[in-house]
């Protein structure tokens, strides 16, 4: 599960002094700090930007905050989200909390500086917007003299659960995305960002979201560009057809006596539950039922994006597959791509003969669920066949299985909403292909590629890794080419939120080695970002891709959600 690639870092910051800024809606005080550049920067940490959502307002889409006549501590971050793959002491339904990092001087400034609003991973299960609990620290951003906003939102049960109607309709953790960006717009100017100028990013699930604000009529508007991060609205793992089920059996590992399908009655019933009991629950389901054949990472979290049905208030009521087919989404500049082996990351399982031997003995569960495809027949011997056939057996193979899914989990479905997206947006495509010590990735076989899923994160976040490394800032404990590869990075994601372009002119030429990125237009086209920078003509892992593609077109039945 997409869990096990995430990164628990412990990070401190240095403390300078304390400011005090005027919102709309009351004081907040925050902190001064400095990077190790010698950059001062402002932190505001775990700001409210909604009510929270207990009690009656639990399966209720957020509710803005409210003002308050005191001054609000910004000096410390507070509780998470309900975590469904670990237990934490931080864990709390009252978790809608932003942090924001400004660089700016803010005794006398204009609202100007570019903005980045960050939506972190973790399989829409676990995970924070915080440097204490996700690593997500500010002071590379800060060097770059831009606004980082990092944020918080419902997860697992709490966030994606849904009656498949109006009274639960679900989608929760991404309306509270919309709110914090609401937020965004409302207030970033006092910290000194232009709220014409909001570039949302994320990555793994984070991607997902962002891909799904661009689908979304709730979210327009609130951003002009957008960056996508080893995954999309297209990413399998994103999206779940069956949520109505999942919501029904979380509801009988909670109680095996309560037989209601009623949806109001449902709601009563876990409004009137404590919060930690839900969590067990829901945990308990996505450790202990998951198999092979319902992989959450190929088949779809069980507690992820779902459609809902059209209401006043909907996040999506729309196949996203279709509408980018169609042209119907926000259209902004996209930067969109992968790691070179995304899957790399699955050997932090150890052992993963559950996952051969299945496939082996039952190639129809190597389907996608996507494909839309229900003869049993069709899916063990056709489809299910010539993918064993494609692949080989898999047996013993961690190569070929790691290869299998980083292509179909992740891969395939980033370049397959750039190519659609083309066609209307201007779109650029990056490969992460370095690996350095600053990736910090333990894991390498033969024959594959040797940048796992997250690894790109450690080259934009201050965070800590190890006693040894307890500040990756300190860019003295890498080499000159991971700290090059690093400021590259940088320039390229920040340049993309100020100018909407990741090389325009005016870059560091030098740093870029005189590269130009191109967007893809009539021919795919690509960034690898390895030792050096390179543009490249066609698709990555094009036969891998475009077996999948041929295959799709041969046996998948519209219409189609994810690729």
């Amino acid at each position: 599960m997409l869990q096990v690639f995430e990164i628990t870092v412990i990070y401190l910051l240095t403390v300078v002094s304390a400011i005090v800024v005027d919102l709309p809606s009351g004081k907040v005080e925050g902190l001064t700090n400095t990077t190790l550049n010698g950059t001062q920067f402002h932190s505001f940490l775990a700001l409210r930007y909604a009510e929270p959502p207990i009690g009656s307002l639990r399966y209720k889409p957020p509710e803005p905050i409210k003002p308050w006549d005191h001054t609000y501590d910004a000096t410390t971050e507070k509780n998470i989200c309900y975590q469904m793959a670990r237990n934490s002491d931080l864990e709390s339904e009252d978790c809608l909390f932003l942090n924001v990092f400004t660089p700016k001087n803010l005794t006398s400034f204009a609202p100007d500086l570019a903005v980045l609003v960050w939506i972190h991973g973790g399989g829409f299960l676990s995970g924070s917007g915080y440097m204490s609990f996700g690593g997500f620290g500010p002071k590379f951003f800060m060097d770059s003299n831009v606004i980082l906003v990092t944020l918080n939102y419902r997860l697992g049960a709490f966030g994606f659960l849904s009656t498949g109607d109006e009274i639960i309709p679900g989608n929760f953790g991404l309306k509270d995305q919309v709110l914090a960006l609401k937020w965004v717009q409302k207030n970033i100017e006092y910290f000194g960002g232009d709220p014409e100028k909001v570039t949302i990013f994320g990555q793994s699930s984070g991607g997902s979201s962002v891909g799904y604000h661009l689908l979304s009529p709730l979210s327009k508007g609130l951003y002009r560009a957008a960056i996508l991060q080893s995954g999309s609205s297209l990413s399998p793992m994103a999206y779940q057809r069956n949520q109505t089920d999942y919501t029904y059996k979380t509801i009988k590992l909670l109680d095996p006596e309560f037989n209601s399908t009623n949806s109001t009655e449902i709601l009563e019933y876990l409004q009137s539950l404590p919060a930690s009991k839900i969590c067990k629950a829901a945990s308990t389901l996505t450790s202990e039922t998951e198999t092979p054949a319902t992989y959450q990472l190929s088949k779809g979290f069980f507690y992820s994006v779902t459609k809902e049905v059209c209401h006043d208030g909907a996040f999506l009521t729309k196949l996203q597959y279709q509408s980018v087919l169609n042209g119907e989404y926000n259209k902004v500049p996209i930067l969109i791509g992968n790691t070179d082996e995304e899957s790399l990351a699955l050997l932090r399982l150890g052992d993963l003969s559950f996952l051969w031997n299945a496939y082996d003995s039952d190639p129809s569960i190597l389907v996608p669920f996507d494909m839309n495809i229900t003869s049993n027949s069709t899916l063990k011997d056709s489809v299910g066949g010539e993918i064993l056939g494609y692949f080989g057996r898999f047996t013993k193979n961690p190569a070929k299985l790691i290869k299998h899914h980083s292509v179909h989990d992740l891969e395939k479905g980033n370049i397959k909403l750039a190519s659609l997206m083309a066609a209307f947006s201007t779109v650029y495509f990056y490969q992460f292909s370095y690996s350095g010590k600053m990736g910090n990735n333990p894991y390498a076989v033969p024959g594959i590629g040797k940048v796992a899923h997250s690894e790109d994160l450690n080259y934009i976040f201050s965070r800590s890794y190890s006693e040894d490394i307890p500040d990756n800032s300190d860019l003295s404990k890498f080499n000159q080419t991971d700290q090059t590869v690093h400021f590259r990075i940088m320039e390229l994601w920040t340049n993309f939120a100020k100018y909407l372009n990741p090389t325009p002119e005016g870059a560091n030429q030098e740093l870029l080695q005189n590269t130009t990125w191109f967007p893809i237009d009539q021919t795919f086209r690509y960034l690898k970002i390895d030792q050096n920078l390179s543009m490249q003509t066609g698709l990555p892992k094009t036969e891998a891709f475009m077996f999948w593609n041929n295959l799709y077109g041969k046996y998948a039945v519209p219409p189609l959600d994810t690729f």
